[in-house]
């Protein structure tokens, strides 16, 4: 995964991923982390199919996280029933087609 050009966690950003906590056909949660700054990020991506024939719709937050929110999402032993509601009033990067924005919050819960 390269490293969007938006990501400030640091002067120089890498992110790798570390753990996936759900993946659907349509949905991915996981949480990355910087390997210069090691800042840790909740990435969620979504993608709604318009199957009436119009476009798709490609979204893609990118949240930081503190150290300890990072490294419980990390070593979590049920991915599931992790409590990701901190997320709905966190800033965070939006990418989507109209472009990358910053955000008030994010979704704290998968789509499908």
């Amino acid at each position: 995964m390269a490293t969007p050009k938006f990501i400030d966690c640091c002067a120089r950003p890498e992110l790798e991923g570390v753990r996936t906590l759900y993946e659907s056909t349509h949905d991915l949660e996981s949480v990355l982390r910087c390997t210069r700054c090691e800042t840790f990020w909740f990435y969620r991506f979504n993608e709604y199919v318009d199957y009436a024939g119009g476009d798709d719709d490609l979204t893609s937050w990118y949240t930081q996280l503190t150290t300890a929110e990072g490294e419980r999402l990390r070593d979590t032993t049920n991915p599931s029933g992790e409590d990701t509601s901190f997320l709905r009033n966190r800033p965070a990067w939006m990418h989507d087609a109209r472009g990358t924005q910053r955000v008030g919050d994010s979704p704290d819960h998968p789509f499908g």
